[in-house]
C-alpha cells in the first residue's frame, strides 16, 4: 500500500512568534566622561616603562661610576706604592755612606784636624790648617761610618770634563788672574771667588 498522502505541517501564525528584543543600556553624558579611556591606559603603561628605562640607565651609570672607582682606587695604591719605593732610594743616595763615598770618587779626603774657618769680613782664616791625607777613607775597616750593603748597586759619580776644554786649556797660554781669586782649572773643584 502505498501512502500518497501529504502531511500537512502546521503554519505557525506571526503572532505566535515573539521577536528578541537586543536591549542596549544607553548611559548618559555622565557616565560617558567618567569611564576610563584608552590614553589614559597608554600614558599610564608608557609611564611605567619610562620609568623602568630610568632606572636601568641610573643602574649603569652608576655601576660604571663603580668601576672607575675601583680604577682609580687601584691606580693611588700602585702611585702610593712607586711613591714609597722611590722615597726609599732617595733615602738611601741621601744617606752619609753614599755621600762620603761620593766625595771620595770625587776626589775629596778626610781631615781629622780641627776645623778652619774663613772669616769673609775681613778674610782671615781660623784656626790652623794643615792637609788631609790621602789613604784615609770615610767607609771601611778604618773609617768612622758603617758600610751600607744596599749601596752596592749604585754607580760611583767621577769628575766628568769635556775633552774640549782639556785640549784648551792644556794648549792656552795662563792668564793673569786677579788677586784673591782661584784660577780655573776644570780638573778641580769648584771655590767661590771671595775678594
Amino acid at each position: 500500500m502505498s501512502s500518497n498522502l501529504a502531511f500537512a505541517t502546521p503554519l505557525r501564525s506571526p503572532r505566535d512568534e515573539q521577536p528578541t528584543r537586543h536591549i542596549e543600556i544607553v548611559s548618559n553624558r555622565e557616565q560617558r566622561k567618567s569611564r576610563p579611556r584608552i590614553v589614559y591606559a597608554l600614558v599610564t603603561v608608557g609611564g611605567l616603562f619610562a620609568l623602568f628605562i630610568a632606572q636601568l640607565l641610573l643602574s649603569i651609570v652608576v655601576s660604571q661610576g663603580a668601576y672607575s672607582i675601583a680604577s682609580l682606587q687601584t691606580q693611588q695604591r700602585d702611585l702610593g706604592r712607586q711613591e714609597q719605593a722611590l722615597s726609599e732610594q732617595l733615602d738611601l743616595l741621601a744617606s752619609p755612606q753614599n755621600l762620603a763615598t761620593q766625595a771620595e770618587s770625587l776626589g775629596m779626603v778626610l781631615s781629622n784636624t780641627s776645623p778652619v774657618y774663613l772669616r769673609l769680613a775681613d778674610g782671615v782664616i781660623v784656626g790652623s790648617a794643615s792637609p788631609a791625607g790621602a789613604g784615609e777613607t770615610v767607609v771601611a775597616a778604618a773609617g768612622s761610618l758603617v758600610p751600607n750593603s744596599l749601596l752596592g748597586g749604585i754607580p760611583l759619580v767621577t769628575p766628568t770634563v769635556p775633552e774640549a776644554t782639556v785640549t784648551e786649556v792644556a794648549g792656552a797660554p795662563e792668564t793673569p788672574t786677579a788677586p784673591g781669586s782661584v784660577a780655573s782649572n776644570p780638573l778641580a773643584l769648584p771655590s767661590p771667588v771671595t775678594r
